[in-house]
């Protein structure tokens, strides 16, 4: 999902506030920054070693506790670090509970840094993503199931966003735009063999913006609000875009799965469907400039992405 900002003025008050009435109230006298913020939560940098993980709405705070209560057990799974809870408190910036957890080594590089340091060529750092993708995929369902990750029904969930598609985003578009995104979307929905897959516990959200890097290595993975049980393929969907397909073909071979016409139409659909439901978002919510931001991107990827969508 795309980033949009409307923190609050006051947050650095409010999460020195909570701090001071934690379970480490020193840490309310440290610095601290923001390192980044997307659709549901915020990211502040305390001091040098921790990370406060805000939620700003109520399906980020409902991400929060399922990713404290998954990796908790996990981590212990995973070669790459990712977060590990230490404690959490109310959440000043809206509701439930946030969490504090010690940094997961690396940085997040924007995609040209990637590019410059020649990371998307390079086959470590495929192999890399594919095997966290892969360890991911191992963790049995049924046990992220008792932690509260939940099932997701592609198919249902699509033909539901159709229906606000139509009525919400298609007046937003060029008629042949239009035309062209509910078509694309009916065809994914119509091929059955888009959805034979057996479900696995997925990241839902493996981005270049949360896979942490130090030098020419990937050394973390952060933000698993997102995780459920669904599709496998959907783990390469941020990536498609972002990284593009070349890299995602090293990812592919070093798994040993293929790269054929049902992923590249799956991964081209959803790289379309991410930016219109973008905009669902940005209308719910009252958000006038992600909103014209997130059309624009609708007409990108439809020009962008070929419509292999239901092809073999």
């Amino acid at each position: 999902m795309s980033a949009h900002s409307d923190l609050v003025t006051d947050w650095e008050g409010r999460v020195r506030g909570m701090l001071a009435g934690a379970a480490r109230p020193e840490m309310a006298e440290w610095g601290m920054r923001v390192l980044g913020e997307g659709q549901e939560n915020v990211a502040v940098l305390v001091g040098q070693s921790h990370v406060v993980r805000l939620p700003k709405d109520a399906d980020g705070a409902e991400g929060v506790a399922r990713e404290g209560r998954l990796l908790a057990e996990l981590s212990g799974a995973l070669t790459l670090a990712v977060p590990r809870y230490e404690f959490t408190a109310p959440n000043p910036l809206g509701p439930g509970e946030c969490c504090v957890y010690p940094v997961v080594p690396g940085s997040v590089l924007p995609e040209r840094e990637w590019r410059a340091r020649g990371m998307l060529d390079d086959e470590k750092v495929a192999r890399a993503v594919a095997e966290f993708i892969d360890e991911v995929h191992a963790f049995p369902a049924d046990r992220a199931r008792e932690f509260g990750v939940e099932d997701r029904d592609m198919r249902a969930e699509f033909a539901a966003d159709l229906e606000l598609i139509r009525a919400q985003v298609i007046p937003l578009l060029a008629a042949a735009d239009g035309r062209e995104l509910v078509a694309r979307w009916e065809r994914y929905l119509g091929e059955d063999r888009n959805f034979e897959y057996s479900p696995v516990l997925m990241h839902g959200d493996v981005s270049l913006d949360h896979l942490l890097v130090t030098g020419d290595r990937i050394t973390g993975v952060i933000d698993f609000g997102d995780v459920q049980i669904g599709d496998p393929d959907y783990d390469l969907s941020y990536l498609w875009p972002d990284a593009g397909a070349e890299f995602v073909r090293r990812v592919q071979h070093w798994r040993g799965q293929p790269m054929d016409e049902r992923l590249i139409g799956k991964l081209d659909f959803w790289a379309v469907a991410d930016a219109a439901i973008d905009v669902l978002h940005a209308i719910e919510h009252d958000m006038p400039e992600f909103r014209d931001v997130s059309v624009k991107l609708v007409r990108a990827m439809l020009a962008r992405f070929g419509d292999h969508a239901g092809s073999v």
